[in-house]
């Protein structure tokens, strides 16, 4: 679908990248700042939608490692919340292109994750729908990972307000802690399961987790260490699970991964994280 209309004065709408349930994402060009963007337009419907949006809104957490809006404007029937333009797709679509990660790749991918969870995790913040679709990564034609955690429309803030509709657990299924499927209230252990759970995947290479999935024995070629901080983070009791993210990643650091570059897959091909957008329309 073509754009060039402009919303809001500011933002030339250019070409679709994606779209979800009630939201349609753009590229386009934000005149404010003179660089692109992803314009993510948000339906308004009702409170509950609307309270969802502005939450997100407000959700500007500057790291490296997290993509929130900054900035947005609204029109007739939608919110558009400008975001930075991540282009190399999701750790997804890596993991659908190649199968099982290299473990220390998958350690630095986690380590970067959990950088991020300890940073929004200190601001109150539980993200609730932590999984491979949420880490988009940028381009790196060494296979360099530089993940940003996104999609914070059904976060959690610490004084319990929730933002999607009463009565219905949110998140995906495979990547909810036991505690979430038993109906206790979400808190921040449940981000370090699904940590745990993107880990899983990127070892395995399987397909998304069942729901209480058992985590098992290692892979071949996948170190004990490692696999152990997979499973304390995926423990059924969340008690079991690290206090927090950063102690997690002094976990990871005691493993002693040190990533090669260019990256290879356990086959000896390139790893190559290619811009899956291309150049803007004119």
């Amino acid at each position: 679908m073509s754009g060039g209309w402009v919303i809001g004065g500011r933002f030339t709408m250019l070409d679709r990248i994606g779209v979800g349930g009630t939201s349609r994402v753009w590229r386009a060009y934000d005149h404010g700042v003179g660089r692109y963007c992803a314009a993510k337009l948000v339906q308004q419907r009702g409170p509950t939608s609307m309270a969802r949006v502005v939450r997100e809104r407000a959700l500007r957490l500057a790291h490296p490692h997290v993509l929130t809006p900054y900035a947005s404007c609204t029109t007739d029937d939608d919110m558009l919340l400008a975001m930075d333009l991540v282009s190399g797709g999701s750790l997804e679509t890596l993991i659908g292109d190649y199968g099982r990660l290299p473990p220390a790749y998958a350690a630095e991918v986690l380590d970067q994750l959990l950088a991020a969870l300890g940073h929004i995790h200190r601001a109150g913040v539980v993200h609730r729908d932590v999984k491979p679709a949420n880490l988009l990564l940028e381009p790196s034609p060494v296979g360099a990972p530089h993940v940003r955690l996104a999609d914070f429309g059904i976060a959690l803030e610490d004084d319990g307000m929730r933002l999607t509709t009463t009565g219905f657990t949110v998140g995906t299924p495979g990547y909810l802690a036991p505690e979430v499927l038993d109906w206790n209230r979400p808190g921040p252990r449940q981000d370090l399961y699904a940590a745990g759970m993107v880990c899983w995947r990127m070892l395995t290479g399987a397909g998304d987790p069942e729901p209480r999935q058992r985590v098992g024995a290692p892979p071949a070629g996948v170190p004990p260490r490692l696999w152990a901080v997979v499973a304390h983070l995926c423990a059924e009791d969340p008690a079991r699970r690290p206090d927090s993210p950063d102690t997690a990643r002094r976990a990871l650091a005691a493993c002693g991964f040190q990533l090669q570059f260019p990256v290879r897959t356990l086959d000896g091909e390139p790893l190559q994280i290619f811009d899956h957008l291309g150049p803007p329309p004119r």
